[in-house]
Parts: structure tokens; sequence; C-alpha cells
């Protein structure tokens, strides 16, 4: 059970983050919310490939 709960933590905090990339105008947060997806800490979190999703989200927020 606990497998599972830190599994649904580490999505929660994924996705806070997508939402919050995709809810912002700034640059600047923009740019922090990319050097997480390319971070340690977010491969430990996920087998996404942070550069796949800074991609996506960037083709997603240009249209």
């Amino acid at each position: 059970m606990h497998d599972k709960n830190y599994e649904d933590l580490a999505n929660a905090i994924i996705i806070q983050a997508v939402k919050d990339y995709r809810g912002t105008q700034s640059p600047q947060v923009r740019n922090e919310i990319k050097r997480f997806f390319k971070s340690q800490w977010f491969s430990m979190l996920t087998n996404v490939d942070g550069d796949m999703l800074i991609k996506k989200l960037e083709r997603e927020v240009k249209a």
C-alpha cells in the first residue's frame, strides 16, 4: 500500500508541474519547471522522458 501512496504523490507532483507550466505566461516560471523536468529528482519520480514532455508542452502553449 505504501508504494501506491508514493506513486500517487509522485504523479501529483508531476501533474501539478504540468498544470503550472500550462497556466503561466512567465518565462522564468517556465524555465524553472523545465529545469525540474530535466532534473535527477524528476527522473527518480517517473520514467517519463522530461525532454519529450517539455517539447509536448511547448507545442501545446504555442497552439
